[in-house]
């Protein structure tokens, strides 16, 4: 994991694009951006409404999704 922001990470990989934004805090892991582009919208520029139906953020790691 590189750490990107406060406790907020991207998983590292040499060759490796397009993963999901993961936001940890001790036990806790969400995730808070689709991309990296998608993560820095929105932590730095216009935060998603509550709910965003178009919203869908996948684990792109299979084991992730145990996690998630």
């Amino acid at each position: 994991m590189a750490p990107l922001y406060a406790h907020r990470f991207l998983p590292a990989g040499r060759g490796t694009y397009g993963h999901p934004v993961l936001s940890m805090r001790g036990w806790d892991t969400i995730y808070y951006g689709t991309d990296l582009a998608d993560y820095i919208n929105q932590e730095f520029q216009e935060p998603r409404p509550e709910r965003d139906e178009e919203w869908q953020p996948h684990a792109t790691v299979p084991f992730w999704r145990d996690y998630l």
